[in-house]
């Protein structure tokens, strides 16, 4: 027994050789945007991911996501305050705590490496704005005073944060940071 002729067949095939061309533009369209990625990704080099890693760091800052920010610290952090990585992330939750709400903006960033890119300095200077939970807005860095130098190592081919330190003196949950 051979197919069976319906009346749907011609308007299936005559709406398929209709829509075809938006079919293939819109395939066309998805390939082209994966290309661009693939070759923004690959032509982005260490630069761009350090980039990319800084602002995951600020967004979490702002989203107050302890799990990810400890993610990004190395198991070999330490500062010239004497914190290691469990004592900087305890500051970061007390932190978290104090304040309701974190903005951060970066002004600017610089970016160095060392010969073989394993190691980079990153030099920024960033505006953060935070709510007390007592909601009496407080500005901790203002123009100059937010200058931060930033230390990263690449480790498991991952940059993670190996130390942190503030240029000026600050004010962080009304205590001096030098």
């Amino acid at each position: 027994m051979g197919p069976q002729k319906t009346i749907f067949g011609p308007i299936v095939r005559s709406m398929v050789e209709k829509y075809k061309i938006y079919f293939r533009a819109g395939a066309g369209a998805v390939v082209i945007v994966m290309l661009f990625i693939g070759i923004k990704s690959l032509f982005s080099g260490e630069e761009g991911r350090v980039r990319k890693f800084i602002l995951k760091g600020v967004s979490a800052v702002e989203r107050q996501d302890i799990l990810t920010c400890a993610s990004m610290i190395s198991l070999k952090y330490h500062d010239t305050y004497g914190n290691d990585r469990p004592s900087a992330l305890y500051n970061a939750k007390e932190f978290f705590s104090y304040y309701k709400k974190i903005m951060v903006d970066i002004e600017s960033m610089d970016i160095t490496f060392n010969e073989d890119k394993t190691e980079a300095g990153v030099e920024m200077v960033a505006f953060v704005l935070c709510r007390t939970r007592q909601d009496t807005a407080e500005k901790i860095f203002e123009g100059e005073k937010g200058r931060i130098r930033v230390k990263l190592i690449k480790e498991d081919n991952q940059w993670h944060v190996l130390e942190i330190e503030f240029l000026e003196k600050l004010a962080i949950m009304g205590q001096k940071i030098s």
